[in-house]
């Protein structure tokens, strides 16, 4: 496309270029020529845009195909914020300004794909179908992408190019991707109050108060417990954040949420002295996403917890952050298990109309529930599950293996016994109806009731934090013995979230 006639002089000099380069070029001087191309998508200005892709569209050579991905995702997001723009609740209003800016534009990309490798995606979805083919070529890019790509986003999108600039870096910057927001679109709800559940229980029985009724009894809450203390946060209300930094009893948390994963993940935020402060980058990482601390802005992933990239990686990268239990369940099943849970307040200070997502949860069921549907990002491989299984996980001490359990098999009045890192562990249900595995007293153990029953005949009673051991008084059940077996923190999600984050992951037993 020549916009103008500063393009067209530019678009006659290439072809005329092209033609002499065609014929008489050696190798090193078409990949210079190649590199000085992708370089023009850097330069402000579409009509160079223009001119650059018609002549990287003539050449044919895949290795452009990176670039052009990249660009690509730029230019489809920005021009139709309405319709692409994360979160979904924020596409009335106007997109990022950098966004908006006239050389936010790549005239004619998907056309320059399409005539260089073999897809021809013409749906309104289009982007998206190319990154999800892109994620499975391997196509290895010109030298020096991973700079290219750095100021592109420096460029184009300034609060996530910032952050991806750490350094060192634990990861190849081709797996990373953008995601169509930037920490502030994306914002992460800092310190919100919890209120009584009766208060803001649609279904309770005492007259309205101050706060405003909004939790229905079927709506997902994500809950834990902190001392003597139970919580909860509304699926729905988390959804426009991802990710929630909260300080109960004194106890410093961030609770993190990863929608394209299906995956509530709560951690404990203090590292060393330091109690950080966790906000979303805009980015994902093999489908899941990155966050970042604002103390120091390292890169950390979502699901293991870790460092990533920047100051904690470089100090030796030994940094985690201690994983909390944390319940997926139903407002209903949370609250008959804590009758005095405290429950988030809806007011919580930010502009979010958050009853968008009430009934609604958009186009992320079809990435949880299609097994067609590719994440962004994700390179797809045959596993020992479907890779939209949905699991719940605990890791090795080392944190480089997880043993996964699919949530649906494990049964609702049975007990599995199974081994992670050498110890003997039960795997069952809770009070709420969740996925609990606590380390096992003497095996074999059966379940009665809502106990349960080891080798030895002792009764051991299933709790937010562990397994308490029952005196045996006139063959009934007693008072707490003082024996505990811990519970092993888990982690909800989708199974490729397992499969594509850490560097082994075995599957628990699946039956009785």
């Amino acid at each position: 496309m020549i916009r103008d006639e500063r393009g067209a002089i530019a678009y006659l000099c290439q072809t005329v270029t092209l033609t002499v380069m065609s014929s008489r070029s050696s190798p090193e001087q078409t990949d210079d020529r190649l590199a000085a191309l992708v370089d023009d998508l850097l330069v402000r200005d579409p009509a160079v845009h223009a001119a650059a892709l018609d002549e990287l569209a003539d050449v044919g050579d895949r290795r452009v195909v990176p670039h052009l991905i990249e660009t690509l995702v730029i230019h489809e997001i920005g021009g139709d914020w309405e319709q692409f723009g994360f979160p979904e609740v924020l596409r009335d209003r106007s997109p990022p300004r950098y966004l908006e800016l006239p050389e936010a534009r790549w005239p004619g990309v998907r056309d320059a794909l399409q005539t260089i490798a073999e897809p021809d995606y013409d749906s309104d979805y289009a982007w998206v179908e190319w990154e999800t083919w892109y994620s499975q070529q391997g196509i290895e890019p010109l030298e020096g992408f991973d700079e290219w790509k750095l100021q592109l986003y420096r460029s184009y999108l300034p609060p996530v190019g910032r952050l991806l600039d750490a350094e060192p870096r634990a990861f190849d910057l081709r797996d990373i991707r953008w995601g169509n927001c930037d920490p502030s679109f994306l914002a992460a709800c800092n310190e919100p109050d919890f209120v009584p559940g009766d208060a803001v229980a649609t279904d309770a029985e005492s007259e309205a108060g101050e706060y405003d009724r909004y939790l229905d009894p079927k709506d997902a809450v994500f809950g834990f417990t902190v001392g003597d203390t139970a919580y909860a946060v509304p699926r729905w209300v988390l959804f426009p954040h991802e990710l929630a930094n909260v300080t109960v009893d004194g106890t410093p948390l961030t609770l993190t949420y990863c929608t394209l994963c299906n995956a509530p993940i709560c951690y404990d935020r203090r590292v060393g002295d330091r109690s950080l402060t966790f906000s979303s980058t805009g980015m994902l990482l093999d489908g899941n996403k990155v966050m970042f601390d604002e103390e120091t802005e390292s890169l950390w992933s979502q699901h293991r917890g870790v460092p990533i990239a920047g100051e904690y990686l470089d100090g030796g990268g030994d940094a985690s952050l201690d994983v909390r239990p944390v319940t997926q369940t139903s407002w209903a099943e949370w609250r008959e298990a804590h009758p005095e849970s405290l429950a988030l307040d809806i007011d919580t200070g930010y502009d979010f109309d958050y009853r968008f997502y009430e009934d609604d949860i958009g186009f992320f069921r079809h990435y949880w529930n299609d097994e067609d549907a590719v994440q962004p990002g994700v390179e797809t491989a045959d596993g020992a599950l479907p890779e939209k299984t949905d699991v719940y996980g605990v890791t090795t001490d080392d944190g480089t293996t997880v043993r996964v359990y699919p949530v649906d098999d494990v049964p609702d009045d049975g007990v599995w016994t199974d081994e992670i890192d050498g110890r003997s562990v039960v795997v069952l249900r809770d009070e709420t109806g969740d996925v609990a595995v606590y380390e096992a007293p003497p095996t074999p153990v059966e379940r009665d009731d809502d106990a349960l029953v080891d080798a030895e005949g002792t009764r051991w009673r299933p709790g937010r934090q562990a397994l308490a051991g029952e005196r045996e008084e006139r063959g009934e059940s007693g008072e707490p013995d003082g024996r505990e077996r811990p519970r092993m923190p888990g982690r909800h999600g989708l199974f490729f979230a397992f499969r594509s984050q850490y560097e082994t992951v075995e599957v628990g037993p699946t039956g009785t």
